[in-house]
């Protein structure tokens, strides 16, 4: 029987060299991650129709911005649409489909593709990873909600016949609006990225993140407008209200005690008779009047909690979401 011939191997050169260069470390993955967070956040190096959900949100929310900006141009000043307290109130919803279309680009597709165990087998903590997304998230929630009052303010400065003393008058409304929208984005960052941390699904992950914020927000509001005394608390189930109340406490645009004309959760009134008096239909009318103006305009009036509730709200809201993704991230294996 002939004896077998050796195994021969060879060995291609096939252009593989070794790394001279710096090594950036911890500090470069998570500068790295945060960078293409951003990016991922805006459809920056994707196709053109990743860009369209982020652009169509942006251009709505700063479409209020620049009508006022217009106005104030016209009027000098003189009429205000909207102001800068009420802008987030008015535009909170929009940060929740910003955050329900957009958030699941952050994470899902680590998830999807498997390459969290590769991130976490190299210099990056989870605690890093959890920190980059979420900073990547906050910086563009922070930047989209920063953009209308810019333009708002640029507004204010072009329509008045002095701009020095237009900025000086502005000057305390700043730290407000930095204050508020900071607020707003760290806790809706952390609600959204905690639903799409846990629901791997995109499809699945939007939905929630929608439901969550939005659906149980027009849920909540009528149940609190219509029993303010007994449902308030239903309020701070929702982020966004929670959010809300935040910014309403920095602007100061809502008293914290009960209101005192409690009137307007009366039932309504019986209308006149046809014969009646010139005085007693004056008198209704009056009557009528003065329960439309002190009924609450939004379940944050109508609820008529204190600043600080809002704010234990939204501790807690991260708070909670910190834990969870901790958990999330630790089971991981590398």
């Amino acid at each position: 029987m002939p004896e077998s011939e050796p195994a021969v191997g060879a060995i291609y050169d096939i252009g593989y060299q070794h790394y001279d260069g710096k090594r950036l470390g911890r500090r470069g993955a998570v500068r790295a991650l945060y960078v293409q967070g951003l990016r991922s956040l805006f459809g920056i190096g994707r196709g053109g129709r990743a860009k369209i959900p982020p652009i169509a949100l942006i251009a709505i929310m700063t479409i209020p911005a620049l009508i006022q900006a217009a106005l104030a141009g016209l009027t000098q000043g003189n009429f205000a649409v909207i102001t800068h307290d009420g802008y987030f109130g008015t535009t909170v919803w929009m940060f929740g489909l910003f955050c329900a279309f957009q958030t699941p680009e952050l994470v899902t597709g680590d998830q999807q593709n498997r390459v969290l165990a590769l991130y976490f087998s190299r210099a990056l903590l989870r605690s890093d990873y959890v920190l980059a997304r979420i900073g990547a998230l906050v910086t563009a929630l922070f930047a989209v909600a920063m953009l209308p009052h810019i333009i708002m303010l640029l507004g204010e400065y072009f329509a008045a016949a002095h701009v020095l003393d237009a900025m000086k008058t502005s000057l305390p409304t700043i730290p407000r609006i930095l204050a508020a929208a900071f607020a707003v984005s760290v806790l809706l960052a952390t609600v959204s990225l905690t639903i799409a941390a846990i629901i791997k699904r995109r499809p699945f992950a939007t939905v929630a993140i929608l439901a969550f914020m939005l659906i149980a927000g027009a849920v909540v509001a009528p149940l609190v407008m219509s029993r303010p005394d007994k449902l308030r608390g239903l309020l701070l189930a929702s982020p966004t209200f929670v959010g809300r109340g935040v910014s309403t406490w920095i602007f100061d645009t809502v008293k914290v005690h009960p209101p005192v004309d409690t009137s307007w959760r009366l039932p309504p009134m019986p209308r006149p008779a046809s014969d009646a008096d010139s005085a007693t239909r004056a008198a209704w009318r009056q009557e009528q009047t003065r329960r439309w103006r002190t009924r609450p305009q939004s379940p944050v009036e109508a609820a008529r909690f204190p600043g600080v509730v809002y704010v234990g709200a939204m501790v807690g809201y991260i708070l909670i979401g910190a834990g969870v993704l901790a958990l999330r991230y630790r089971r991981i294996d590398t």
